[in-house]
């Protein structure tokens, strides 16, 4: 039988041990719980840093100096006096996401819009906010879209309903055709209608509530043909067909700048359909923004020639006519240019942006104070990864 000491001694080192373990135990789990802050605020102060980063970019001017969405090698809007370069904007508007995280120094994902001084959203150039597709945009506007049918032309109906949620209407339709939306035409603040071509019959029941419609405030785009017989007027303008002109390529130009449309003079938009509008009483303001070329003249002559793109105002109201929608543009994409045409000339007020929903682990913001059209806006920019 072994010694009471030696037992008391056996005893005493297997606590030494068990004591030692657990003294390492505990140290371990307070370094790992104590570096837990220190790592997550390393990792938002670098997604601070990265979001100075790209706001650093986007208030600057850019490069180069006359930078467009081609040759940017740097995005930048904002020229002397803090002031937004409308142009530089728009251009930043054209290129793709994932192209302008690289220009902006980031591999996280962004998101910019604005503000005005009573923190209401404020479109900028007909934006409500640029970056990630992901986040819904959505305009403070109830809008309609007619179009001849599924087999027709449509180019500006998925636009019209990602956009502005419209409501859908086709000739024909058992539901939802031309006779609802004449019904349901003053419920609308906005309404586009895209190579309807109507009958006299049908042409002059729209007309009669059409031209109310407009002189009250409402908008109204028309592009392709309007009507099956040529040389009728609606909302202050004539409506005719190139004599002659079957359905071929018709180039038109570009012979002035407008604030509205995102179209450069002497551009060169080629248009499936020749159509065109004559100014008659009744329109106001009436600006011809693109001729078309009816020969191989210089451009100075082109200004006497029909017109393929112009916008009016007729009472309280506006319209915007192209010759069709359908065309080709060898500045750029003439749907992306027109879809951003559209939402820049309506105004429609933005309703509040939504990032609750996306997949993030941290999140930066940070506000500038800009200038917009002479008026205070604070951009908000947010980065996450």
């Amino acid at each position: 039988m072994k010694p009471k000491y030696v037992k008391a001694q056996a005893f005493l080192t297997d606590f030494t041990i068990s004591a030692l373990i657990m003294i390492v135990v505990v140290v371990i789990y307070f370094s790992y719980i104590k570096n837990l802050p220190y790592q997550h605020d390393s990792s938002l102060n670098d997604l601070f840093d990265n979001a100075k980063i790209v706001s650093s970019s986007l208030v600057s001017s850019g490069s180069p100096a006359n930078w467009n969405a081609n040759n940017a090698a740097r995005i930048g809007f904002v020229d002397d006096g803090n002031k937004i370069s409308n142009d530089k904007f728009n251009e930043f508007s054209k290129i793709n996401y994932n192209k302008s995280r690289r220009l902006l120094g980031t591999t996280n994902d962004y998101f910019l819009f604005f503000e005005n001084e009573s923190h209401d959203m404020q479109s900028i150039e007909g934006f409500c906010g640029v970056g990630k597709p992901e986040i819904n945009i959505s305009y403070d506007i109830k809008a309609a879209y007619y179009y001849r049918g599924p087999e027709e032309e449509q180019y500006l109906k998925s636009f019209m309903q990602s956009q502005f949620n419209a409501d859908i209407y086709e000739e024909g339709g058992a539901q939802n055709g031309l006779e609802d939306l004449i019904n349901n035409i003053n419920n609308y603040g906005f309404v586009v209608i895209e190579s309807p071509e109507l009958n006299t019959n049908d042409f002059n029941d729209f007309k009669d509530v059409a031209e109310p419609y407009v002189a009250n405030g409402g908008v109204l785009i028309v592009g392709g043909q309007l009507l099956s017989a040529q040389g009728k007027i609606l909302t202050g303008v004539t409506f005719k067909k190139i004599s002659g002109e079957s359905e071929s390529d018709k180039k038109a130009t570009v012979v002035r700048e407008d604030e509205f449309l995102t179209f450069d003079v002497r551009d060169q938009p080629q248009f499936t359909q020749s159509y065109y509008v004559e100014n008659s009483p009744g329109a106001t303001e009436f600006i011809d923004i693109a001729r078309f070329n009816e020969s191989d003249i210089e451009f100075e002559d082109i200004l006497d020639n029909k017109i393929a793109i112009a916008r009016w105002e007729y009472g309280n109201g506006k319209v915007l006519f192209f010759s069709d929608f359908d065309a080709t543009y060898f500045a750029g994409d003439f749907q992306e240019n027109l879809e951003a045409s559209t939402k820049k000339w309506i105004g429609a007020r933005c309703l509040p942006i939504n990032i609750s929903n996306i997949d993030r682990n941290n999140l930066a913001r940070i506000d500038r104070l800009l200038i917009y059209n002479s008026d205070i806006v604070k951009m908000v920019l947010y980065v996450w990864n």
